[in-house]
Protein backbone atom coordinates (compact mmCIF):
# COMPACT_ATOMS: atom_id res chain seq x y z
CA UNK A 1 0.00 0.00 0.00
CA UNK A 2 1.32 3.41 -0.99
CA UNK A 3 1.05 6.07 1.70
CA UNK A 4 2.27 9.45 2.81
CA UNK A 5 4.42 8.44 5.73
CA UNK A 6 4.29 11.93 7.25
CA UNK A 7 0.75 11.15 8.31
CA UNK A 8 1.95 8.01 10.06
CA UNK A 9 4.73 9.88 11.83
CA UNK A 10 2.58 12.77 12.99
CA UNK A 11 3.24 11.84 16.60
CA UNK A 12 6.97 12.17 16.03
CA UNK A 13 7.45 14.85 13.42
CA UNK A 14 5.57 18.14 13.58
CA UNK A 15 7.93 20.40 11.60
CA UNK A 16 6.79 22.03 8.35
CA UNK A 17 7.52 20.31 5.06
CA UNK A 18 10.27 21.41 2.71
CA UNK A 19 10.30 24.86 1.12
CA UNK A 20 9.21 23.24 -2.15
CA UNK A 21 5.87 22.39 -0.59
CA UNK A 22 5.64 25.40 1.71
CA UNK A 23 5.49 27.88 -1.13
CA UNK A 24 2.41 26.32 -2.73
CA UNK A 25 1.63 22.73 -1.74
CA UNK A 26 -1.47 22.66 -3.95
CA UNK A 27 0.57 23.95 -6.89
CA UNK A 28 3.20 21.28 -6.31
CA UNK A 29 0.55 18.58 -6.46
CA UNK A 30 -0.92 20.07 -9.63
CA UNK A 31 2.54 20.18 -11.19
CA UNK A 32 3.25 16.53 -10.40
CA UNK A 33 -0.13 15.56 -11.80
CA UNK A 34 0.59 17.49 -15.00
CA UNK A 35 3.96 15.76 -15.43
CA UNK A 36 2.21 12.41 -15.07
CA UNK A 37 -0.31 13.50 -17.72
CA UNK A 38 2.55 14.39 -20.04
CA UNK A 39 4.20 11.01 -19.56
CA UNK A 40 0.89 9.32 -20.38
CA UNK A 41 0.70 11.46 -23.55
CA UNK A 42 -2.27 13.45 -22.24
CA UNK A 43 -0.77 16.68 -23.53
CA UNK A 44 -3.95 18.78 -23.56
CA UNK A 45 -4.68 17.84 -19.94
CA UNK A 46 -1.10 18.71 -18.98
CA UNK A 47 -1.43 22.14 -20.64
CA UNK A 48 -4.63 22.88 -18.77
CA UNK A 49 -3.09 22.05 -15.40
CA UNK A 50 0.19 23.82 -16.08
CA UNK A 51 -1.30 27.07 -17.40
CA UNK A 52 -1.94 28.72 -13.98
CA UNK A 53 1.48 27.61 -12.74
CA UNK A 54 3.34 29.36 -15.57
CA UNK A 55 2.16 32.88 -14.84
CA UNK A 56 4.89 35.43 -14.11
CA UNK A 57 3.35 36.10 -10.69
CA UNK A 58 3.96 32.49 -9.59
CA UNK A 59 7.36 32.15 -7.91
CA UNK A 60 7.99 28.62 -6.74
CA UNK A 61 10.80 26.11 -7.10
CA UNK A 62 8.79 24.21 -9.70
CA UNK A 63 7.87 27.29 -11.81
CA UNK A 64 10.59 27.01 -14.49
CA UNK A 65 9.90 23.28 -14.78
CA UNK A 66 6.17 23.97 -15.16
CA UNK A 67 6.94 26.43 -17.94
CA UNK A 68 9.22 23.92 -19.64
CA UNK A 69 6.67 21.12 -19.48
CA UNK A 70 4.04 23.50 -20.82
CA UNK A 71 6.30 24.18 -23.80
CA UNK A 72 6.92 20.44 -24.26
CA UNK A 73 3.19 19.69 -24.20
CA UNK A 74 2.47 22.47 -26.70
CA UNK A 75 5.22 21.07 -28.95
CA UNK A 76 3.68 17.61 -28.90
CA UNK A 77 0.34 19.15 -29.93
CA UNK A 78 2.19 20.94 -32.80
CA UNK A 79 1.37 24.32 -31.23
CA UNK A 80 4.85 25.52 -32.04
CA UNK A 81 4.24 29.24 -31.67
CA UNK A 82 2.75 28.74 -28.21
CA UNK A 83 5.66 26.50 -27.23
CA UNK A 84 8.24 29.05 -28.43
CA UNK A 85 6.50 31.87 -26.54
CA UNK A 86 6.62 29.91 -23.28
CA UNK A 87 10.30 29.09 -23.77
CA UNK A 88 11.03 32.77 -24.41
CA UNK A 89 9.25 33.61 -21.14
CA UNK A 90 11.29 30.94 -19.37
CA UNK A 91 14.57 32.34 -20.73
CA UNK A 92 13.59 35.86 -19.67
CA UNK A 93 12.45 34.90 -16.16
CA UNK A 94 15.13 32.31 -15.39
CA UNK A 95 18.21 33.06 -17.53
CA UNK A 96 20.44 31.09 -15.15
CA UNK A 97 18.19 28.03 -15.00
CA UNK A 98 20.20 24.84 -14.61
CA UNK A 99 18.31 23.20 -17.49
CA UNK A 100 18.77 26.06 -19.96
CA UNK A 101 20.38 23.73 -22.50
CA UNK A 102 17.11 21.79 -22.62
CA UNK A 103 15.40 25.06 -23.57
CA UNK A 104 17.84 25.59 -26.43
CA UNK A 105 17.32 22.02 -27.57
CA UNK A 106 13.53 22.33 -27.64
CA UNK A 107 13.78 25.68 -29.45
CA UNK A 108 16.01 23.96 -31.99
CA UNK A 109 13.45 21.17 -32.42
CA UNK A 110 10.66 23.72 -32.91
CA UNK A 111 12.65 25.61 -35.54
CA UNK A 112 13.51 22.49 -37.52
CA UNK A 113 10.03 20.99 -37.19
CA UNK A 114 8.29 24.20 -38.34
CA UNK A 115 10.62 24.75 -41.29
CA UNK A 116 12.48 27.68 -39.72
CA UNK A 117 15.79 25.94 -40.16
CA UNK A 118 18.08 28.88 -39.43
CA UNK A 119 16.32 29.62 -36.14
CA UNK A 120 16.57 25.99 -35.20
CA UNK A 121 20.28 25.75 -35.95
CA UNK A 122 21.01 29.02 -34.12
CA UNK A 123 19.31 27.65 -30.99
CA UNK A 124 21.21 24.36 -31.16
CA UNK A 125 24.52 26.21 -31.50
CA UNK A 126 23.91 27.78 -28.07
CA UNK A 127 24.15 24.37 -26.39
CA UNK A 128 27.55 24.04 -24.71
CA UNK A 129 26.94 20.80 -22.82
CA UNK A 130 28.75 17.94 -24.60
CA UNK A 131 26.19 15.53 -23.18
CA UNK A 132 23.74 16.81 -25.82
CA UNK A 133 26.03 16.05 -28.78
CA UNK A 134 24.45 12.78 -29.91
CA UNK A 135 20.92 14.13 -29.47
CA UNK A 136 21.68 17.32 -31.40
CA UNK A 137 23.24 15.28 -34.18
CA UNK A 138 20.23 12.96 -34.30
CA UNK A 139 17.78 15.86 -34.35
CA UNK A 140 19.58 17.47 -37.29
CA UNK A 141 19.80 14.12 -39.06
CA UNK A 142 16.08 13.56 -38.68
CA UNK A 143 15.05 16.91 -40.11
CA UNK A 144 17.83 17.97 -42.49
CA UNK A 145 18.47 14.63 -44.15
CA UNK A 146 14.93 14.80 -45.57
CA UNK A 147 15.28 18.29 -47.02
CA UNK A 148 15.86 16.71 -50.46
CA UNK A 149 17.33 19.88 -51.88
CA UNK A 150 21.10 19.93 -52.42
CA UNK A 151 21.40 23.73 -53.02
CA UNK A 152 19.59 24.37 -49.71
CA UNK A 153 21.95 22.06 -47.81
CA UNK A 154 25.01 23.62 -49.47
CA UNK A 155 23.75 27.09 -48.60
CA UNK A 156 23.20 26.08 -44.97
CA UNK A 157 26.64 24.50 -44.74
CA UNK A 158 28.25 27.70 -46.00
CA UNK A 159 26.30 29.73 -43.44
CA UNK A 160 27.47 27.38 -40.66
CA UNK A 161 30.91 26.26 -41.89
CA UNK A 162 32.01 24.86 -38.49
CA UNK A 163 28.90 22.76 -37.95
CA UNK A 164 30.23 19.20 -38.04
CA UNK A 165 26.77 17.60 -38.04
CA UNK A 166 25.62 19.66 -41.00
CA UNK A 167 28.77 18.83 -42.96
CA UNK A 168 28.23 15.10 -42.38
CA UNK A 169 24.59 15.33 -43.47
CA UNK A 170 25.65 17.08 -46.69
CA UNK A 171 28.33 14.47 -47.44
CA UNK A 172 25.85 11.63 -46.91
CA UNK A 173 23.29 13.38 -49.12
CA UNK A 174 25.78 13.77 -51.97
CA UNK A 175 27.00 10.18 -51.63
CA UNK A 176 23.43 8.88 -51.94
CA UNK A 177 22.29 11.27 -54.71
CA UNK A 178 22.18 9.39 -58.06
CA UNK A 179 22.53 12.63 -60.05
CA UNK A 180 25.39 14.15 -58.02
CA UNK A 181 27.86 15.97 -60.29
CA UNK A 182 31.64 15.81 -60.13
CA UNK A 183 31.56 19.27 -58.57
CA UNK A 184 29.25 17.99 -55.85
CA UNK A 185 31.51 15.01 -55.21
CA UNK A 186 34.56 17.27 -55.01
CA UNK A 187 32.73 19.46 -52.48
CA UNK A 188 31.93 16.38 -50.39
CA UNK A 189 35.56 15.27 -50.60
CA UNK A 190 36.76 18.67 -49.37
CA UNK A 191 34.39 18.47 -46.39
CA UNK A 192 35.58 14.93 -45.64
CA UNK A 193 39.18 16.17 -45.71
CA UNK A 194 38.29 19.08 -43.40
CA UNK A 195 36.32 17.13 -40.77
CA UNK A 196 37.93 13.66 -41.19
CA UNK A 197 34.75 11.60 -40.64
CA UNK A 198 35.34 7.90 -39.99
CA UNK A 199 33.16 5.17 -41.49
CA UNK A 200 32.05 4.26 -37.97
CA UNK A 201 30.92 7.83 -37.37
CA UNK A 202 28.93 7.86 -40.61
CA UNK A 203 27.18 4.60 -39.80
CA UNK A 204 26.38 5.71 -36.24
CA UNK A 205 24.93 9.01 -37.46
CA UNK A 206 22.72 7.26 -40.00
CA UNK A 207 21.44 4.87 -37.35
CA UNK A 208 20.27 7.78 -35.16
CA UNK A 209 17.92 9.18 -37.81
CA UNK A 210 14.64 7.38 -37.07
CA UNK A 211 14.93 7.83 -33.31
CA UNK A 212 14.83 11.60 -33.06
CA UNK A 213 11.36 12.70 -34.06
CA UNK A 214 10.55 14.05 -30.59
CA UNK A 215 12.55 16.24 -28.19
CA UNK A 216 15.20 14.67 -26.07
CA UNK A 217 14.29 16.25 -22.76
CA UNK A 218 11.13 14.67 -21.50
CA UNK A 219 12.57 12.27 -18.94
CA UNK A 220 13.29 12.16 -15.26
CA UNK A 221 16.04 14.77 -15.35
CA UNK A 222 13.77 17.68 -16.28
CA UNK A 223 10.79 17.06 -14.02
CA UNK A 224 12.32 19.16 -11.22
CA UNK A 225 12.34 16.64 -8.40
CA UNK A 226 13.44 13.16 -7.43
CA UNK A 227 10.91 10.50 -6.48
CA UNK A 228 12.25 8.21 -3.75
CA UNK A 229 10.41 4.99 -2.91
CA UNK A 230 11.08 3.74 0.63
CA UNK A 231 10.36 0.02 1.08
CA UNK A 232 10.63 -0.74 4.80
CA UNK A 233 8.78 -2.90 7.36
CA UNK A 234 6.76 -0.13 9.05
CA UNK A 235 4.20 -2.73 10.19
CA UNK A 236 1.35 -0.26 10.30
CA UNK A 237 -1.03 -2.85 11.70
CA UNK A 238 1.09 -2.81 14.88
CA UNK A 239 1.60 0.96 14.96
CA UNK A 240 1.29 2.76 18.27
CA UNK A 241 2.75 6.16 19.04
CA UNK A 242 2.84 5.37 22.76
CA UNK A 243 5.37 2.55 22.69
CA UNK A 244 8.68 1.71 21.13
CA UNK A 245 8.42 -1.00 18.49
CA UNK A 246 10.63 -3.91 17.50
CA UNK A 247 11.00 -2.25 14.12
CA UNK A 248 11.74 1.19 15.56
CA UNK A 249 14.76 1.33 13.26
CA UNK A 250 12.45 1.78 10.24
CA UNK A 251 10.85 4.88 11.75
CA UNK A 252 14.20 6.26 12.92
CA UNK A 253 15.63 5.72 9.45
CA UNK A 254 12.66 7.43 7.83
CA UNK A 255 12.96 10.43 10.14
CA UNK A 256 16.55 10.73 8.95
CA UNK A 257 15.25 10.74 5.38
CA UNK A 258 12.83 13.57 6.12
CA UNK A 259 15.63 15.67 7.55
CA UNK A 260 17.78 14.92 4.51
CA UNK A 261 14.88 16.05 2.32
CA UNK A 262 14.88 19.44 4.07
CA UNK A 263 18.65 19.81 3.68
CA UNK A 264 18.52 18.88 0.00
CA UNK A 265 15.79 21.47 -0.60
CA UNK A 266 18.21 24.19 0.56
CA UNK A 267 20.62 22.91 -2.13
CA UNK A 268 17.97 23.14 -4.84
CA UNK A 269 17.35 19.37 -4.92
CA UNK A 270 13.67 18.64 -4.42
CA UNK A 271 12.76 15.18 -3.16
CA UNK A 272 9.41 13.43 -2.82
CA UNK A 273 9.39 10.53 -0.35
CA UNK A 274 6.93 7.72 -1.01
CA UNK A 275 6.78 5.10 1.73
CA UNK A 276 5.58 1.52 1.32
CA UNK A 277 4.96 -0.88 4.19
CA UNK A 278 6.86 -3.95 2.95
CA UNK A 279 7.47 -7.26 4.69
CA UNK A 280 8.82 -10.51 3.19
CA UNK A 281 5.81 -11.49 1.09
CA UNK A 282 6.53 -11.49 -2.65
CA UNK A 283 2.97 -11.09 -3.97
CA UNK A 284 2.25 -7.61 -2.49
CA UNK A 285 5.67 -6.51 -3.71
CA UNK A 286 4.79 -7.63 -7.23
CA UNK A 287 1.75 -5.35 -7.09
CA UNK A 288 3.95 -2.45 -6.03
CA UNK A 289 6.52 -2.84 -8.83
CA UNK A 290 3.69 -3.01 -11.38
CA UNK A 291 2.25 0.27 -10.10
CA UNK A 292 2.87 3.20 -12.47
CA UNK A 293 3.58 5.58 -9.59
CA UNK A 294 6.29 3.29 -8.23
CA UNK A 295 7.77 2.92 -11.71
CA UNK A 296 8.48 6.65 -11.77
CA UNK A 297 10.90 6.26 -8.83
CA UNK A 298 14.39 7.65 -9.31
CA UNK A 299 15.71 5.97 -6.15
CA UNK A 300 14.40 2.84 -4.43
CA UNK A 301 15.50 2.30 -0.81
CA UNK A 302 15.01 -1.26 0.40
CA UNK A 303 13.40 -3.72 0.75
CA UNK A 304 15.30 -5.57 3.47
CA UNK A 305 14.04 -9.16 3.17
CA UNK A 306 14.95 -11.84 0.64
CA UNK A 307 11.62 -12.46 -1.13
CA UNK A 308 10.70 -8.82 -1.61
CA UNK A 309 14.29 -7.92 -2.47
CA UNK A 310 14.32 -10.46 -5.31
CA UNK A 311 11.08 -9.09 -6.79
CA UNK A 312 12.31 -5.49 -6.60
CA UNK A 313 15.79 -6.29 -7.92
CA UNK A 314 14.25 -8.09 -10.89
CA UNK A 315 12.29 -4.95 -11.78
CA UNK A 316 15.18 -2.58 -11.12
CA UNK A 317 17.61 -4.58 -13.25
CA UNK A 318 15.53 -3.75 -16.32
CA UNK A 319 14.54 -0.19 -15.37
CA UNK A 320 17.84 1.52 -14.59
CA UNK A 321 16.42 2.93 -11.33
CA UNK A 322 18.98 3.31 -8.56
CA UNK A 323 18.32 0.76 -5.80
CA UNK A 324 19.90 1.02 -2.36
CA UNK A 325 19.87 -1.63 0.35
CA UNK A 326 20.47 0.59 3.39
CA UNK A 327 21.46 -2.05 5.97
CA UNK A 328 22.59 -5.31 4.36
CA UNK A 329 26.19 -6.55 4.51
CA UNK A 330 25.57 -9.36 2.01
CA UNK A 331 27.79 -8.66 -0.98
CA UNK A 332 26.05 -11.31 -3.10
CA UNK A 333 23.03 -8.99 -3.46
CA UNK A 334 25.05 -6.94 -5.91
CA UNK A 335 24.97 -9.79 -8.41
CA UNK A 336 21.27 -9.10 -9.03
CA UNK A 337 21.86 -5.89 -11.04
CA UNK A 338 24.55 -3.34 -11.81
CA UNK A 339 22.42 -0.47 -10.47
CA UNK A 340 22.10 -1.90 -6.93
CA UNK A 341 24.19 -0.39 -4.12
CA UNK A 342 24.85 -1.38 -0.52
CA UNK A 343 24.91 1.39 2.08
CA UNK A 344 27.40 -0.68 4.12
CA UNK A 345 30.60 -2.56 3.41
CA UNK A 346 29.99 -6.29 3.01
CA UNK A 347 31.06 -8.81 5.64
CA UNK A 348 33.86 -9.92 3.31
CA UNK A 349 35.21 -6.39 3.00
CA UNK A 350 34.91 -5.67 6.73
CA UNK A 351 36.87 -8.78 7.68
CA UNK A 352 39.38 -8.18 4.91
CA UNK A 353 40.12 -4.72 6.30
CA UNK A 354 40.26 -6.04 9.87
CA UNK A 355 42.72 -8.80 8.94
CA UNK A 356 44.84 -6.36 7.00
CA UNK A 357 45.05 -4.04 9.99
CA UNK A 358 45.81 -6.85 12.45
CA UNK A 359 48.65 -7.93 10.19
CA UNK A 360 50.32 -4.63 11.11
CA UNK A 361 49.52 -4.96 14.83
CA UNK A 362 50.16 -8.62 15.51
CA UNK A 363 53.78 -9.79 16.07
CA UNK A 364 52.97 -13.28 14.83
CA UNK A 365 50.70 -15.24 12.51
CA UNK A 366 48.57 -17.22 14.99
CA UNK A 367 45.03 -16.17 15.85
CA UNK A 368 42.18 -17.38 18.03
CA UNK A 369 38.66 -16.52 16.88
CA UNK A 370 35.59 -16.33 19.15
CA UNK A 371 32.07 -15.72 17.90
CA UNK A 372 28.56 -15.36 19.31
CA UNK A 373 25.17 -16.94 18.74
CA UNK A 374 23.81 -15.08 15.71
CA UNK A 375 24.20 -16.06 12.07
CA UNK A 376 26.03 -12.80 11.41
CA UNK A 377 28.52 -13.57 14.20
CA UNK A 378 29.38 -16.95 12.69
CA UNK A 379 29.49 -15.54 9.15
CA UNK A 380 31.97 -12.86 10.17
CA UNK A 381 34.10 -15.37 12.07
CA UNK A 382 34.29 -17.69 9.07
CA UNK A 383 35.06 -14.82 6.72
CA UNK A 384 37.78 -13.49 9.02
CA UNK A 385 39.35 -16.95 9.28
CA UNK A 386 39.53 -17.16 5.50
CA UNK A 387 41.01 -13.68 5.22
CA UNK A 388 43.63 -14.39 7.88
CA UNK A 389 44.66 -17.66 6.23
CA UNK A 390 44.86 -15.88 2.87
CA UNK A 391 47.41 -13.57 4.47
CA UNK A 392 49.53 -16.59 5.49
CA UNK A 393 48.08 -16.56 9.00
CA UNK A 394 47.17 -19.57 11.14
CA UNK A 395 43.91 -20.03 13.05
CA UNK A 396 44.67 -21.89 16.30
CA UNK A 397 40.98 -22.34 17.13
CA UNK A 398 37.56 -20.93 16.27
CA UNK A 399 35.11 -21.24 19.17
CA UNK A 400 31.44 -20.35 19.61
CA UNK A 401 31.03 -18.70 23.02
CA UNK A 402 28.47 -17.63 25.58
CA UNK A 403 28.76 -14.01 26.69
CA UNK A 404 28.68 -14.45 30.48
CA UNK A 405 31.84 -14.19 32.57
CA UNK A 406 31.50 -17.61 34.20
CA UNK A 407 31.25 -19.48 30.90
CA UNK A 408 34.20 -17.60 29.43
CA UNK A 409 36.33 -18.19 32.53
CA UNK A 410 35.63 -21.93 32.35
CA UNK A 411 36.15 -22.37 28.61
CA UNK A 412 38.94 -20.01 27.59
CA UNK A 413 42.31 -21.74 28.05
CA UNK A 414 45.17 -20.23 30.02
CA UNK A 415 47.45 -20.04 26.95
CA UNK A 416 50.44 -20.51 29.27
CA UNK A 417 52.63 -22.26 26.70
CA UNK A 418 51.19 -21.22 23.36
CA UNK A 419 49.74 -17.72 23.25
CA UNK A 420 48.06 -16.46 20.06
CA UNK A 421 49.50 -13.42 18.34
CA UNK A 422 46.05 -11.83 18.41
CA UNK A 423 42.41 -12.59 19.21
CA UNK A 424 39.31 -11.81 17.14
CA UNK A 425 35.82 -11.53 18.61
CA UNK A 426 32.58 -11.40 16.62
CA UNK A 427 29.55 -11.11 18.88
CA UNK A 428 26.20 -9.34 18.88
CA UNK A 429 26.00 -9.44 22.69
CA UNK A 430 27.42 -6.34 24.35
CA UNK A 431 28.52 -8.30 27.44
CA UNK A 432 30.92 -10.49 25.46
CA UNK A 433 33.58 -7.86 24.84
CA UNK A 434 34.26 -6.54 28.35
CA UNK A 435 33.99 -10.04 29.86
CA UNK A 436 36.48 -11.45 27.36
CA UNK A 437 38.90 -8.57 27.91
CA UNK A 438 38.82 -9.10 31.67
CA UNK A 439 39.37 -12.85 31.26
CA UNK A 440 42.38 -12.17 29.03
CA UNK A 441 43.74 -9.78 31.65
CA UNK A 442 43.39 -12.48 34.27
CA UNK A 443 45.34 -14.79 31.93
CA UNK A 444 48.16 -12.20 31.90
CA UNK A 445 47.46 -11.37 28.26
CA UNK A 446 47.24 -7.64 28.83
CA UNK A 447 49.15 -6.74 25.67
CA UNK A 448 47.66 -9.25 23.23
CA UNK A 449 46.00 -7.33 20.36
CA UNK A 450 42.26 -7.85 19.97
CA UNK A 451 39.98 -7.00 17.06
CA UNK A 452 36.25 -7.12 17.73
CA UNK A 453 32.94 -6.02 16.29
CA UNK A 454 31.63 -2.92 18.06
CA UNK A 455 28.48 -4.87 18.92
CA UNK A 456 30.61 -7.00 21.26
CA UNK A 457 30.65 -4.02 23.64
CA UNK A 458 27.84 -1.99 25.11
CA UNK A 459 29.22 1.56 25.13
CA UNK A 460 26.71 2.63 27.77
CA UNK A 461 27.82 -0.06 30.21
CA UNK A 462 31.51 -0.50 29.54
CA UNK A 463 34.33 2.02 29.15
CA UNK A 464 35.77 0.70 25.88
CA UNK A 465 38.52 3.32 25.83
CA UNK A 466 40.37 1.60 28.67
CA UNK A 467 41.17 -1.22 26.23
CA UNK A 468 42.03 1.18 23.45
CA UNK A 469 45.79 0.62 23.41
CA UNK A 470 45.34 -2.95 22.13
CA UNK A 471 41.75 -3.04 20.85
CA UNK A 472 40.57 -2.41 17.30
CA UNK A 473 36.84 -2.16 16.54
CA UNK A 474 34.96 -3.12 13.39
CA UNK A 475 32.26 -0.47 13.20
CA UNK A 476 31.06 0.93 9.85
CA UNK A 477 28.44 3.05 11.68
CA UNK A 478 30.68 4.79 14.20
CA UNK A 479 29.19 8.08 15.41
CA UNK A 480 31.76 10.72 16.35
CA UNK A 481 29.71 12.70 18.86
CA UNK A 482 32.36 15.43 19.00
CA UNK A 483 31.70 16.44 15.39
CA UNK A 484 29.97 19.78 15.02
CA UNK A 485 27.68 18.38 12.31
CA UNK A 486 26.57 15.55 14.63
CA UNK A 487 25.78 17.99 17.42
CA UNK A 488 23.83 20.23 15.06
CA UNK A 489 21.89 17.26 13.72
CA UNK A 490 21.08 16.08 17.24
CA UNK A 491 19.77 19.52 18.16
CA UNK A 492 17.58 19.76 15.05
CA UNK A 493 16.37 16.20 15.53
CA UNK A 494 15.41 16.90 19.13
CA UNK A 495 13.55 20.06 18.13
CA UNK A 496 11.50 18.07 15.63
CA UNK A 497 10.92 14.80 17.50
CA UNK A 498 11.65 15.44 21.21
CA UNK A 499 14.02 12.47 21.06
CA UNK A 500 17.64 11.81 20.19
CA UNK A 501 18.58 10.16 16.90
CA UNK A 502 19.65 6.54 16.69
CA UNK A 503 22.32 5.35 14.28
CA UNK A 504 19.52 4.57 11.81
CA UNK A 505 18.54 8.25 11.77
CA UNK A 506 22.11 9.19 10.82
CA UNK A 507 22.12 6.50 8.14
CA UNK A 508 18.85 7.70 6.62
CA UNK A 509 20.11 11.27 6.51
CA UNK A 510 23.52 10.44 5.05
CA UNK A 511 22.36 7.90 2.48
CA UNK A 512 19.58 9.99 0.96
CA UNK A 513 21.74 13.12 0.97
CA UNK A 514 24.57 11.32 -0.80
CA UNK A 515 22.61 9.46 -3.46
CA UNK A 516 20.29 12.39 -4.22
CA UNK A 517 23.30 14.66 -4.71
CA UNK A 518 25.01 12.11 -6.93
CA UNK A 519 21.88 11.52 -9.02
CA UNK A 520 21.17 15.22 -9.34
CA UNK A 521 24.75 15.88 -10.45
CA UNK A 522 25.46 12.90 -12.70
CA UNK A 523 21.96 11.84 -13.84
CA UNK A 524 22.15 8.94 -16.30
CA UNK A 525 25.94 8.87 -15.88
CA UNK A 526 25.59 8.03 -12.18
CA UNK A 527 27.71 4.88 -12.33
CA UNK A 528 30.82 6.67 -13.61
CA UNK A 529 30.17 9.76 -11.50
CA UNK A 530 29.81 7.83 -8.26
CA UNK A 531 33.02 5.93 -8.98
CA UNK A 532 35.02 9.10 -9.58
CA UNK A 533 36.04 9.78 -5.99
CA UNK A 534 35.61 8.95 -2.33
CA UNK A 535 33.38 11.19 -0.20
CA UNK A 536 34.75 11.28 3.31
CA UNK A 537 33.50 11.93 6.82
CA UNK A 538 33.99 15.68 6.41
CA UNK A 539 31.04 15.78 4.01
CA UNK A 540 28.66 13.53 5.97
CA UNK A 541 27.59 12.71 9.52
CA UNK A 542 29.13 9.24 9.64
CA UNK A 543 32.19 7.86 7.84
CA UNK A 544 31.18 8.84 4.29
CA UNK A 545 30.96 6.87 1.06
CA UNK A 546 33.44 5.09 -1.17
CA UNK A 547 32.14 3.39 -4.31
CA UNK A 548 35.30 3.86 -6.36
CA UNK A 549 35.93 0.11 -6.68
CA UNK A 550 32.60 -1.55 -5.93
CA UNK A 551 28.87 -0.97 -5.49
CA UNK A 552 29.26 -1.72 -1.79
CA UNK A 553 30.28 1.19 0.41
CA UNK A 554 33.96 0.44 0.97
CA UNK A 555 34.56 3.10 3.56
CA UNK A 556 37.12 1.92 6.16
CA UNK A 557 35.14 0.04 8.86
CA UNK A 558 38.03 -0.49 11.34
CA UNK A 559 38.62 1.93 14.23
CA UNK A 560 41.57 2.52 16.54
CA UNK A 561 41.79 4.61 19.71
CA UNK A 562 44.01 7.68 19.31
CA UNK A 563 44.19 8.54 23.02
CA UNK A 564 41.05 10.64 23.12
CA UNK A 565 38.55 9.06 20.72
CA UNK A 566 38.00 6.30 18.17
CA UNK A 567 39.03 7.10 14.60
CA UNK A 568 39.32 5.10 11.33
CA UNK A 569 42.66 3.35 11.04
CA UNK A 570 43.42 5.12 7.75
CA UNK A 571 43.64 8.49 9.47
Amino acid sequence: MRLFILLILAAFLTSPQSTFAQANPQGEGTYRSAVNDYKQEKYAAALQKLAPLTKSTVKAAYTPYAQYYYALSAYQLKRYRESRQMLTQLQSSYPGWNRINDVYYLLGAIGLESGQINQGLESLLKIKDSGFAKDVQGLKQHHLATVGDLPTLVSLQKQYPTDRDLALILIQFIEKAPNATQVDKSYAASLQKQFKFSNKEKVAAAAETPKRSIPRSEGQWTKGYLDVAVLLPFRLDEFSASKRRSNQFAYDYYLGLTMAKEQLATEGIQVNLWAYDVNNEAKPMESIVNNKNFQQSDIVIGPLYANTFDVTANYVSASGTLMLNPLSTDGTLLKSASNIYLGHPSIAYQTQQAAQYMKTQSPGLSAVIYYGNTSKDSAMAASYANEWKAKSGRVMSMVKIQPDREWLDSNIPSFETNKPAHIALFSSDGASGPNLMEILNSRKMTETPVVATSTSFNPQQSRISRYGSRLALIDPDYVDREKDSIREFQKNYWNKTSSFPSVYSYLGYDQLTFFARMLNQHKDKLASGIQAKKHGAGEYLLAGFDYTRSNENQITPVLKYNGSKWVPVDR
